[in-house]
């Protein structure tokens, strides 16, 4: 999947910091979701699960006449709830501002601002929901398989030797 993204732009939802506001670093990573198993003898069975992408969080400032309206802005946009893209460094999110915290030092022409977005998805990582099958589906197979070994254990003790008592 190619993405066409300038990497010298930072955008969150069509804000796009400029100037002073860009922070000096983006984070970026995750980790992997899984579920270890931990078994007698000290053995392990170690499910994965998947990508599992870190709250992407960054700060800076704002300086000028638009600072304190830029900071109104963002506030307004975590305020909404939307998912909202993210790009940056030539990579994109669909995100959630879930924190965004901004504090004035000098008015109108300073205010530093601190943010935290929530990864809904990283379509840079492509669709995994493909290779994922619901709990449903696994429960629903564990039941079948069960149901056939069973019935297939009772055909062969009932038809082995019949009545013979």
């Amino acid at each position: 999947m190619a993405f066409d993204i300038p990497a010298d732009v930072l955008s969150l939802g069509g804000f796009v910091f400029t100037d002073y506001s860009p922070p000096s670093e983006m984070p970026a990573g995750g980790r992997q979701a899984m579920v270890i198993h931990k078994l007698p003898g000290g053995a392990r069975v170690i499910d994965t699960l998947g990508p599992d992408d870190a709250d992407i969080q960054w700060n800076g400032f704002f300086y000028g006449s638009d600072a304190y309206q830029n900071a109104l802005q963002l506030d307004a946009m975590r305020a909404d709830g939307q998912v909202l893209a993210l790009t940056w460094g030539g990579q994109y999110r669909s995100v959630i501002i879930s924190d965004f915290k901004y504090s004035i030092r000098r008015m109108p022409v300073w205010v530093i601002y601190s943010i935290s977005c929530t990864v809904v998805q990283n379509p840079m990582q492509g669709d995994l929901s493909q290779s994922t099958s619901s709990v449903d589906d696994l429960v629903s197979s564990d039941l079948s398989s069960a149901l056939a070994a069973t019935s297939d254990q009772g055909t062969a003790i009932g038809g082995a030797g019949g009545s013979g008592l």
